[in-house]
């Protein structure tokens, strides 16, 4: 898939973010989606729209096209970890933010600005990557690769199929199963996360 000149999209171009659009959904989706799907799944396709948006403000600081698709999937991460923290603050009728990493408490509805400036938000963005692979290895194969290059990759249906030498009309029949997979898995790690911080019940 071509990819967008970095410099089109820092002078706006219209044609250019039209390209990175969709090259960068699935990104922005999957990790929205993966964040949100047991608590909030109907939030995922609003918050990816946000994440998008925020991106377009911060291309200006970026060096390669490259360094988009991983900041985007950090800024949904971010961003649907600040909605579920404001959920369970409603919930739980708390002026203060449960913090979903632990016992800490924040104040507010959302992470403050500064906590994406790191060039891709390192730290959270690894800590997402290795959930992610934790999770797509429990896939059986090739559901783990097609999901990863479907959601993660931004490779359409075509490629994919070549990519895995699969028939086209199957490789939507195994991502619907490996993301219900994925869920399954995700409950039942959610469920043990719950057991061991009631805070999240």
């Amino acid at each position: 898939m071509q990819l967008p000149a970095l410099q089109s999209l820092q002078d706006s171009d219209a044609a250019a973010w039209n390209m990175a659009f969709s090259w960068l959904w699935p990104a922005a989706f999957g990790a929205a989606q993966i964040t949100l799907h047991t608590y909030l799944p109907a939030d995922a396709e609003d918050v990816a729209v946000e994440a998008l948006e925020e991106l377009i403000e911060k291309v200006r600081g970026l060096k390669s096209v490259e360094d988009l698709k991983p900041l985007v999937a950090s800024i949904a991460h971010h961003r649907a970890v600040s909605r579920l923290r404001h959920h369970f603050s409603v919930r739980h009728g708390s002026g203060k933010i449960e913090s979903l990493n632990g016992g800490e408490q924040e104040t507010g509805n959302a992470p403050e600005a500064a906590e994406l400036d790191s060039p891709l938000a390192s730290l959270e963005q690894k800590e997402l990557a290795e959930a992610l692979r934790e999770v797509l290895a429990e896939l059986k194969p090739p559901q783990g690769d097609i999901v990863a290059d479907f959601f993660l990759h931004g490779l359409n249906y075509g490629e994919i199929a070549k990519k895995h030498q699969v028939a086209l009309g199957t490789v939507g029949v195994y991502l619907k199963r490996g993301l219900d997979t994925m869920r399954r898995i995700w409950e039942r790690k959610e469920k043990l996360l719950q057991e061991a911080n009631p805070i999240l019940r």
